[in-house]
């Protein structure tokens, strides 16, 4: 983070504390890294995670409330999310709004520090975010227990406006989230897609059970993965086991990630062991090592 947006954070600071008593600001960080060694390949380094994050929070005139969320990473993203809680829901502006699927597909069945994203495989799950651009939210109170996201995308010049909605809540214990986005191409030639996801989780006996399917609804590109994971705490430290298949009209992979973790404080540590095995290849093994700051 610069020196200028340093200054700007701590001018933006001192004006909300002396204009509104009732106001609140925080700051904070994050940084993720992950060293990764697969036998055969170069040992490397990556960062998923290299963060500022500014917060303010009030209330406007008429009674409803309204926070403003910065962050800004070293590669010079900077995204800003103004949210409105209206009493009846909240509506989210902001060039930082995920789509309504990206903010929901977490998967239950993954039990790592590593940021694999929904998927283990190396394809990425079309969650519609990227396509979205800017985007109008609307997010619903609890109802029942649940709650439903609506997002709006902007035409970006390369995709109509993407629409997505998704669901998140539990019921007799049972964690449930679904979803799906609209995703139009204007390129001629170029199919329209409709990506969709479905989790589940539930905790008994100490046991932390997953389930999670992602379906891009393209096919051959990244095509649909479903995962099944347990995961408990043992002498301290966070384990988990995942299976997982990726089915493609090119390939099928299977895939097992066996997962260690340990918080200590502001910082936490994890071990991965990630097993991939595509039908027309030879196995591969990759071992990481995650490490993350937050303040």
């Amino acid at each position: 983070m610069n020196r200028s947006k340093i200054i700007t954070a701590t001018a933006l600071a001192t004006v909300m504390t002396a204009g509104a008593a009732q106001a609140e600001m925080s700051i904070g960080g994050l940084y993720a890294g992950t060293i990764y060694d697969s036998p055969g390949a170069a040992t490397s380094h990556a960062e998923s995670t290299n963060s500022i994050y500014v917060s303010y929070s009030d209330s406007m005139d008429n009674g409803m409330g309204v926070s403003v969320a910065m962050s800004m990473s070293a590669g010079g993203a900077n995204k800003t999310d103004v949210n409105i809680d209206t009493g009846f829901g909240t509506i989210g502006l902001g060039d930082g709004q995920d789509s309504a699927v990206d903010s929901m597909d977490g998967s239950p069945a993954v039990f790592s520090i590593n940021p694999y994203g929904p998927r283990l495989g190396s394809s990425g799950f079309l969650d519609g975010d990227a396509s979205s651009g800017n985007s109008v939210a609307y997010t619903s109170p609890s109802i029942n227990g649940f709650n439903i996201k609506a997002t709006q995308g902007f035409d970006n010049g390369t995709n109509d406006k993407t629409n997505s909605v998704a669901v998140k809540g539990s019921v007799m214990g049972v964690g449930l989230a679904a979803g799906v986005s609209s995703i139009d191409y204007k390129a001629s030639g170029t199919a329209d897609v409709d990506p969709n996801f479905f989790t589940a989780s539930y905790s008994i006996a100490g046991l932390n059970l997953g389930y999670a399917m992602y379906d891009s609804d393209d096919g051959s590109t990244n095509g649909e993965e479903t995962q099944m994971g347990v995961g408990t705490s043992l002498m301290g430290m966070g384990v988990g086991v995942t299976f997982a298949e990726v089915d493609t009209s090119t390939v099928d992979t299977d895939l097992m990630l066996v997962s260690v973790s340990k918080g200590m404080g502001a910082m936490s540590f994890g071990i991965d062991y990630l097993e991939t095995d595509a039908s027309n290849a030879a196995a591969t093994d990759t071992f990481a090592f995650t490490y993350v700051v937050g303040f």
